[in-house]
């Protein structure tokens, strides 16, 4: 009978020493958890803050774009002013003006020379307007490519190479607009937009004599494009044939 008091202290005891032992480890718990739902609380503000600032970005932009004016579409060139600077060109090759041909030459890009309708880029010769204004028909010889089938090189002075690829001073028969490309059986491929993306050509045309079976026929492109300035100048002049 004494042992029953004695387990009932006991009992007693481990209940309160347990109480004491728990308590501290709930309550560090919750203390962990509440840190936790607060730092979670304060993310959630911080991120809500970024996304009203990312809308008033947004906002902003968008009535920027509204309120900018669509950019203008390039035109197309004049062609009736194409045509019109083309015959200037023209009479300045017939004339072999070779100061006034400068004026017209493109000031950053210059003027190339073409002894074929598909442009080489690498054996052609280019030549800036300062160049051009100093030609002389008797200058020394320049190779200006390859000819067609003989594949031998194409060196002659500035005269030669005058009458022979862009025009004599009194051309027979004259030359005229090519409307239409059919009027030539030209099997040459025409690169030009390829080298020129941002330029445009009017080519002048010789037809062919019935004797040759018209395939004698010669034409001429005079190829422009517009300058920093907002001038158009000349930056090509390719001789066409037929080739066998």
């Amino acid at each position: 009978m004494k042992l029953k008091p004695l387990v009932v202290l006991l009992t007693i005891l481990l209940i309160f020493t347990g109480c004491q032992v728990t308590t501290p480890t709930a309550f560090a718990d919750a203390e962990q958890l509440r840190q936790q739902n607060q730092l979670l609380a304060d993310q959630l503000l911080e991120a809500q803050r970024q996304i009203s600032n990312l809308e008033t970005q947004v906002a902003t932009l968008t009535a920027q774009l509204d309120s900018k004016p669509p950019e203008a579409t390039p035109l197309p060139e004049d062609p009736n002013f194409v045509a019109g600077l083309a015959n200037e060109v023209l009479l300045v090759l017939l004339d072999r003006d070779f100061a006034a041909l400068a004026t017209y030459v493109h000031p950053q890009l210059g003027v190339r020379f073409s002894p074929y309708g598909y442009i080489n880029t690498e054996s052609d010769l280019v030549f800036t307007r300062d160049e051009v204004a100093s030609f002389s028909l008797d200058e020394p010889v320049y190779t200006w490519g390859t000819e067609a089938g003989s594949g031998l090189n194409i060196d002659r002075n500035i005269e030669d190479y005058w009458d022979r690829y862009v025009t004599t001073q009194n051309p027979d028969p004259e030359w005229v607009v090519l409307d239409v490309t059919s009027q030539k059986a030209s099997n040459s491929i025409d690169n030009f937009a390829e080298v020129y993306p941002e330029a445009v050509y009017l080519e002048y045309y010789q037809p062919g004599t019935e004797q040759y079976g018209f395939l004698d026929w010669r034409s001429l492109r005079l190829g422009f494009q517009r300058s920093s300035d907002g001038a158009m100048y000349l930056i090509a002049i390719i001789h066409d044939e037929w080739t066998p």
